[in-house]
């Protein structure tokens, strides 16, 4: 498994997004990965910039307004 590096946080831990709005880039393999949201919610950051993240690691979540 190809470990992933967080270069940017783009969405404040805390801070509500929409659907399609970009939350952080990760690189692997010398390829740059845009993260974003997959629905209308509040940010749950898991990570950082500049964390090493294994596969499969949960790197944030949307949740809504309710459960923030």
């Amino acid at each position: 498994s190809m470990p992933c590096r967080i270069l940017e946080i783009l969405a404040l831990d805390g801070s509500s997004v929409k659907l399609g709005d970009p939350l952080l880039t990760m690189e692997s393999m010398k390829t740059e990965i845009r993260l974003t949201a997959k629905a209308d919610g509040i940010v749950k950051l898991h990570v950082a910039e500049g964390d090493i993240c294994a596969e499969g690691k949960v790197l944030c979540e949307i949740v809504g307004v309710e459960e923030a």
